[in-house]
């Protein structure tokens, strides 16, 4: 197989397992002051996220390997998000929730977007 490939493979597994591990973590808040909680699995998972897609722009010559890291993310979110057999859903409605199912879409839209800055 070509080196090629097999970054596209590791970048759509990448972005799977960021989107599971930052399901399972969103939710998680710290409690700072009476009546305060910090949602620092959120703002975790957000930030792996955009330090995986940056990464990957930074360091590969194109796009597509972050693409399909981006793809993983979102589609295994999506997935994690629907109701299971048993009615559990992953993915609350609320506010975090909420943050988790849209803002990584946004991050992968911006990084994506953003101009190479060096040209090789």
């Amino acid at each position: 197989m070509s080196s090629r490939v097999v970054s596209w493979v590791v970048g759509l597994g990448l972005g799977a397992l960021f989107g599971v591990m930052g399901t399972a973590v969103s939710q998680s808040t710290w409690m700072i002051a009476s009546g305060f909680s910090l949602p620092i699995g959120l703002i975790v998972a957000l930030l792996a996220v955009t330090l995986l897609l940056v990464g990957l722009r930074l360091v590969l010559r194109t796009r597509t390997t972050a693409i399909l890291a981006a793809f993983g993310i979102v589609v295994t979110i999506f997935l994690l998000s629907q109701p299971s057999a048993g009615g559990s859903i992953l993915v609350p409605g609320n506010a975090l929730g909420v943050t988790w199912t849209f803002a990584p879409t946004i991050i992968a839209l911006l990084v994506l977007a953003w101009p190479r800055l060096m040209k090789n």
